[in-house]
């Protein structure tokens, strides 16, 4: 379970502070731009104060003011705009990175409790609705601020009452998105949690939809995309419903302090307390000063939602690692290592016992060793924890006499090449999905490595070749195919260590035959380790080691073993039967 994000806004604000130098950009470019916005109108209200009072001949400096300000507040105006948002996009970017950092540290062990849609929709949407945070604050905000107190300041100047009304408008506008500020975030959460369960029902139909449309449950699965878009549509109607009453609000607020402002400096016109000519300037330089305190508030309405779309994001930025980090890594300094468990006993957080009680086995160096046993044995359980998906509770499992508890994420990714059953290609070419672990592999470094897999024959026959786009998830390809792809992805990254986890289970005789013939003419490059059921790739390994219960329980060849092991004899018949 994670800890509930406290204060995401504040949050942010170290990653804002990152560069200062553009964050002092975005605060003078918000300062001018407020400060023109306010005081271009004052100006214009000064002139036409003169004009109407025969003062005019004493505002030629200010004539030409008006002006140069016009000029400038386009200017600042685009200024504003361009850095504020060029700013904000990079810091977003910023956190899409960090997001998949969080994810990698997180899995595969644990998702945090997520679906695949709903992860998705934060790394786009949440991250996203920063935007309005990076990019109408720091400048909006402290401009909005300084300029309108300047303005009070300049209205205190000249009559002391007016700058009273407007002081207390001004507090009043403020406050007006602060008082339902609990009640923002808490429709800002059900919001964004409405439209993760959106995003992830909707990945599940387009993932699923062979099997709904077999099981003939398209429809349903239909329908519950649509009643949870109802539900995203009850929450946008209940946010936007308060967003509305506050703007109401706030358009009231301003319209009586307008009202407000223009009494008190008519009466004190009247009684002579106020020149003629300064009466517009009040009036036109208090609405000014209120309206980017207006804006901000605009901008506050709408802060639950981006106040629980941060949270979401920094919940998996901040995701603590699922397995500790080595204070100093221990590099894997041999060429050809050896893969070694020693007493390892393991259990997963769900479930009852211990999966592996004081395994011990040792794949050599260059050896091919196939790990055999019925399901639920624990077989997969070594290859996790060869990979530090998970860590052991007790004992060690090592490479190259190295524990991999002393050897960091990236080494150990650089040391060990796993093949899975459940293959994932990506939307690309052939040949970009073999050269996923090296990109800067040649032409011909991936054309070896797909002979080694079996691969280069059914892909030259492909209409594009190499170049023939495999489709999501491989889609183009069948499975058999798809595998050997993945193999040759393997094969490619020169890891020392190769893990095969069921990696044949979807070749037919003829593809098994040749990947293994491949292998066969790699043999002693690597040390190999094999999860299988098929007796036909089993026998091809140097040696076999049993699980059963937890244990190993038997090791030598096939031949060996089935000449002294019931369990192992009983386990080939399963198979073969």
């Amino acid at each position: 379970m994670t800890t509930p994000i406290d204060r995401p806004l504040w949050r942010l604000l170290p990653y804002m502070a990152s560069r200062p130098l553009v964050l002092t950009l975005v605060i003078v470019s918000g300062l001018i731009h407020y400060g023109l916005v306010t005081a271009l109108p004052a100006m214009t209200a000064y002139l036409l104060g003169g004009l109407f009072t025969g003062t005019a001949g004493e505002t030629a400096h200010a004539q030409m003011a008006v002006v140069v300000a016009v000029l400038v507040s386009g200017a600042a105006q685009w200024w504003q705009t361009q850095i504020g948002h060029d700013w904000a996009y990079r810091l977003m970017k910023v956190l899409r990175l960090r997001i998949l950092d969080g994810i990698e540290r997180a899995t595969p062990g644990r998702l945090l409790g997520m679906r695949t849609g709903e992860l998705a929709d934060i790394a786009k949407n949440d991250v996203s609705a920063t935007e309005l945070f990076f990019a109408h604050t720091a400048g909006d905000y402290v401009g909005a601020v300084a300029v309108s107190i300047g303005a009070l300041a300049a209205v205190a100047v000249i009559n002391v009452p007016s700058a009273a009304v407007m002081a207390v408008m001004m507090l009043l506008v403020a406050a007006v998105p602060v008082v339902p500020a609990k009640r923002a975030g808490e429709q800002g959460r059900a919001l964004r949690a409405a439209a993760g369960t959106v995003a992830a029902d909707t990945v599940d139909v387009v993932q699923g939809l062979r099997e709904l449309a077999l099981a003939r449950r398209d429809r349903e699965a239909v329908n519950r995309v649509l009643a949870a878009t109802r539900q995203l549509h009850g929450q946008h109607r209940r946010y936007a419903r308060r967003a509305g009453l506050e703007s109401i609000v706030s358009e009231l607020l301003l319209g009586l302090g307008l009202i407000g402002l223009v009494a008190v400096a008519g009466a004190q016109l009247a009684a002579g307390s106020l020149e003629a000519r300064w009466l517009p300037v009040l009036v036109v330089l208090g609405t000014s000063a209120l309206a980017p305190i207006a804006t901000v508030s605009a901008t506050a309405r709408t802060l639950g939602d981006v106040r629980a779309a941060a949270a979401r994001v920094l919940t998996i930025i901040e995701y603590p690692p699922h397995v500790r980090a080595p204070d100093a890594s221990t590099p894997v300094v041999e060429a050809l290592p050896q893969v070694t468990f020693d007493k390892v006993r393991f259990g997963y957080p769900v479930g009852s016992g211990e999966v592996l009680r004081t395994v011990s086995f040792e794949v050599g160096a260059g050896e091919s060793v196939a790990l055999v046993g019925r399901s639920g044995a624990g077989k997969t359980t070594c290859v996790n924890l060869l990979l530090r998906f998970w860590d052991v509770a007790g004992g060690a499992v090592a490479i190259g006499g190295v524990d991999v508890r002393d050897v960091s994420t990236r080494d150990l990714r650089r040391a060990v090449s796993v093949v899975p059953q459940d293959v994932y290609l990506f939307h690309d070419t052939v040949a970009a999905n073999i050269r996923l672990g090296r990109p800067d592999a040649t032409d011909a470094e991936v054309e070896a490595a797909a002979r080694l897999a079996g691969v280069h024959e059914f892909v030259t026959a492909l209409p594009l070749g190499y170049d023939t786009v495999c489709g999501e998830r491989g889609v183009s390809l069948s499975g058999g195919q798809r595998q050997r792809v993945a193999i040759a992805r393997a094969l490619l990254t020169d890891a020392p260590v190769l893990v095969l986890d069921e990696a044949v289970s979807s070749l037919d005789t003829d593809a098994e035959r040749a990947l293994h013939d491949g292998l066969r003419a790699a043999r002693g490059t690597r040390t190999t380790l094999i999860i299988a059921h098929r007796v036909s790739t089993i026998r091809r390994a140097d040696r076999v080691v049993l699980l059963d219960g937890g244990v190993v329980v038997a090791t030598g060849t096939h031949d060996e073993l089935v000449a002294s092991s019931e369990t192992y004899r009983s386990l080939i018949a399963t198979e073969t039967s």
